[in-house]
């Protein structure tokens, strides 16, 4: 699947003007994660080892978190006020329970940083990769929908 998915990783990183991080797959509780130490890297869920599509979509979400990351090294703006905030005690798998807990996951999913990656996601692999990605939670994809529509010029 690495070797399939390698041009949409070039595609990605090139439009976010982000460097191209090694990506593995591993037996998660989260369908992929950004990982930051030891090294950068991305890791997907094993079970998407072998389906294009649910790789597609992490590698995208997981690169727009690499990019918000470089936007609030580099930039001085009030996203990037927003985005560091978010980043200094985001809520992840590994201090809630988002798979189960539907309190939890709410709350997870309208982090501004997830939003972001979501609609990302969304907007990139639509437009660019013909790919209709469709959000499981109806509410959640009209909220998606609506980013998009707000924020398209930084998407």
């Amino acid at each position: 699947m690495l070797n399939k998915i390698k041009p949409l990783i070039e595609r990605v990183a090139e439009y976010l003007g982000v460097e191209i991080i090694p990506i593995e797959f591993d037996n998660i509780v989260d369908d992929s994660r950004l990982v930051l130490r030891p090294e950068v890297e991305i890791v997907i869920n094993s079970k998407y080892q072998d389906d294009y599509f649910e790789c597609a979509k992490a590698v995208t979400h997981e690169y727009r978190h690499l990019f918000q990351m470089y936007w609030v090294a580099i930039m001085k703006d009030e996203r990037a006020r927003r985005w560091k905030a978010a980043f200094v005690d985001p809520l992840t798998s590994e201090n809630a329970d988002i798979t189960s807990n539907i309190a939890d996951a709410t709350r997870y999913a309208y982090q501004e940083t997830e939003l972001d990656a979501f609609a990302f996601t969304k907007y990139f692999l639509e437009r660019f990769e013909g790919m209709k990605v469709v959000h499981p939670s109806e509410a959640y994809e009209k909220v998606i929908e609506k980013y998009v529509e707000v924020n398209r010029e930084t998407l």
